[in-house]
């Protein structure tokens, strides 16, 4: 019974361990790709490549982990 709970308790801690490195983990684009880009309050610059891209495919897309 114990060695059951033992690896129960490995499996779980191996997902959490998968779960916070892709998470947290970094990225990486593929090549070709721009690289990836985080807003941290820089709403103008979004702002300034969104207009410059007329006549393209544009999409701005919100996620929430809610």
């Amino acid at each position: 019974m114990k060695r059951s709970r033992l690896l129960i308790a490995i499996a779980i801690a191996l997902v959490l361990a998968g779960l916070l490195f892709y998470f947290y983990g970094g990225s990486a684009t593929p090549a070709g790709q721009h690289p990836l880009v985080s807003l941290s309050g820089n709403f103008e610059q979004l702002r300034n490549d969104f207009n410059t891209a007329r006549g393209t495919v544009r999409v701005i897309a919100l996620l929430s982990p809610t």
